[in-house]
C-alpha cells in the first residue's frame, strides 16, 4: 500500500467521522432543544388544565379565555409535532445525501482504478 492509497483511505475515514459528528451533534441539539419546550409546554399544559377547574360557570369572559388558552394548547402541541415530524424529515435526507455521496465516491474510484 503506497503513500498515496493511505492518504487516501485516512481522508475518507476523516470525512466520514466529521459527517457522522456534524450530522448527530446538530440532530441530537435539535432534539433535545425540542424535548426541553415540549416538557416546558407540557407542565404549562397541566397548570391551564388545574385553572380550567377553578374558573366559575357563570363568568362567560373567564370561560371565553379558558377555551381560548386550551386552543392555543392544542395548537402549540400540533406545531411542536411538527418539528419533530420536520426534524425527522430532514434526518432522513440528510442520511440519504451522505449515502449517495459515498456511493458515488465509491463509483468514481472504481471506474478510475479500471482505466
Amino acid at each position: 500500500m503506497g503513500l498515496n492509497d493511505l492518504m487516501n483511505k485516512i481522508r475518507y475515514w476523516d470525512n466520514l467521522t466529521a459527517k457522522w459528528l456534524m450530522r448527530h451533534f446538530y440532530f441530537m441539539f435539535f432534539q433535545i432543544v425540542l424535548f426541553v419546550i415540549f416538557l416546558f409546554w407540557f407542565v404549562n399544559m397541566f397548570n391551564v388544565i388545574d385553572t380550567n377547574y377553578q374558573i366559575s360557570e357563570a363568568s362567560a369572559l373567564e370561560r371565553a379565555v379558558m377555551t381560548q388558552s386550551i386552543n392555543t394548547t392544542i395548537i402549540v402541541l400540533l406545531l411542536l409535532l411538527n418539528s419533530f415530524w420536520m426534524l425527522y424529515i430532514f434526518n432522513g435526507i440528510q442520511r440519504l445525501t451522505s449515502i449517495l455521496k459515498d456511493v458515488s465516491y465509491n463509483i468514481t474510484r472504481l471506474r478510475n482504478q479500471n482505466k
